[in-house]
């Protein structure tokens, strides 16, 4: 069940977490974050939908049609803008699993 595979998902984060496999403050190519209240999500330093007004509605008509790499663009980007935005974390967050990114989907969900 869907309980059964975050409940998974959350003990193997907390272990990488024990072991010091993950950090917040780890480099990534192409990624950064935002600041360290995100709790280690990179965000996409290429994102062309950043400065776009109405980029959570972009990003829900984008996830709709099926197109999660740039879904998670206008999500990314309307986090951006509103760092505060509990559904948007929540649509970033469940995107990222569905596009197998399990640890930028755990992060995003735990926001």
């Amino acid at each position: 069940s869907d309980t059964e595979f975050w409940d998974k998902m959350q003990a193997e984060w907390e272990e990488m977490a024990r072991r010091n496999w993950i950090s917040e403050n780890q480099e990534v190519p192409g990624q950064v974050t935002i600041s360290t209240i995100e709790k280690g999500y990179y965000f996409h330093t290429d994102n062309p939908f950043k400065d776009w007004p109405g980029a959570f509605e972009e990003g829900l008509k984008k996830m709709k049609e099926g197109d999660l790499p740039v879904t998670i663009l206008y999500l990314e980007a309307a986090i951006l803008q509103e760092p505060n935005d509990a559904e948007a974390w929540q649509f970033l967050g469940i995107t990222q699993a569905e596009n197998e990114n399990e640890q930028a989907a755990i992060v995003a969900l735990q926001r």
